[in-house]
């Protein structure tokens, strides 16, 4: 094979990459803002991010701010579910990042914050909403982020939350947004 064959076939490997990587996009966009909630076997946790104005993330002072709430099931239908511990996770570039809790005083008000509430534990078919406020370190290359949320339950089963969120700047301050929500 010479150096124009050899080019020829990269190119059209190249084409048929980007083209599926481009139906693949399409294809994703127009399932919308579904919400991915994956158990593994044996857990009775399901996830679901709430829609409307109370999921977004805020840049404020270098920080993007994630303001998440989440609806938890427990759909056994006989054994109660506690939850230990959460984990909030944002892709930016092809990695995940950790986030930590945004700090300050004022937190303490809101019972129904995750912080305040851990360990959560979830009687048979009952579900409850929770509200949380993480910050991350980081800038954001595109309007769009990815996040995954993690639940780890008294057994130390995992259940994951994942969704995407488009870029929304606010000006007021991230617990107005939260008494908003409550109203």
């Amino acid at each position: 094979m010479d150096r124009a064959t050899i080019a020829l076939i990269l190119s059209i490997i190249a084409v048929i990459l980007a083209a599926s990587k481009w139906i693949h996009d399409l294809h994703a966009d127009r399932a919308g803002r579904r919400t991915h909630s994956r158990r593994r076997r044996g857990s009775h946790l399901r996830v679901e991010l709430l829609t409307k104005q109370a999921n977004c993330f805020i840049t404020r002072g270098g920080h993007l701010l994630f303001l998440v709430s989440c609806r938890i099931y427990n759909e056994g239908d006989q054994v109660p579910v506690t939850i230990q511990a959460c984990q909030f996770q944002a892709k930016i570039g092809h990695r995940w990042q950790d986030t930590e809790l945004y700090q300050v005083p004022h937190a303490v008000l809101f019972p129904s914050l995750l912080r305040n509430s851990l360990p959560i534990s979830l009687k048979p078919e009952e579900r409850q909403d929770f509200y949380e406020v993480f910050a991350l370190d980081a800038l954001i290359p595109s309007t769009t982020i990815k996040i995954r949320l993690r639940f780890q339950s008294g057994r130390g089963k995992i259940t994951l939350c994942r969704d995407k969120f488009n870029h929304r700047v606010d000006d007021h301050a991230v617990f107005d947004i939260l008494f908003r929500v409550f109203e």
